[in-house]
């Protein structure tokens, strides 16, 4: 499935198109085995709450994709098997809470 490239967003009063919006995803997936913070409380989760807020939900199923992505880019890593395990749960937790929290609010 392609990513629609119409899809663009503001974060930090910065814009992000589809390919730099999967960049910060990424980075951002990357940087959480440093944080473990509790959820809610990363800046992933506050970025894909943001994006979420944004897209059309037509265009909402990118989000699903690129942590697919990401969950790949962290198996194919150096990482040992047990901080890619922590990756991984760390970032679909993220992911996870911001869409819930998303369609909660929008009901």
């Amino acid at each position: 499935m392609e990513m629609p490239q119409r899809v663009s967003i503001r974060y930090k009063d910065k814009s992000y198109n589809i390919s730099e919006i999967r960049l910060k995803t990424f980075r951002l997936g990357l940087q959480l085995w440093d944080e473990q913070t509790k959820p809610k409380k990363t800046e992933l989760y506050e970025f894909i709450s943001s994006c979420l807020k944004q897209v059309d939900r037509q265009d909402r199923f990118i989000f699903s994709l690129l942590f697919m992505e990401l969950s790949d880019l962290i198996r194919d890593s150096a990482f040992d098997r047990s901080m890619k395990e922590d990756l991984l749960k760390t970032a679909f937790r993220e992911f996870a809470c911001a869409v819930a929290d998303f369609e909660e609010s929008a009901k």
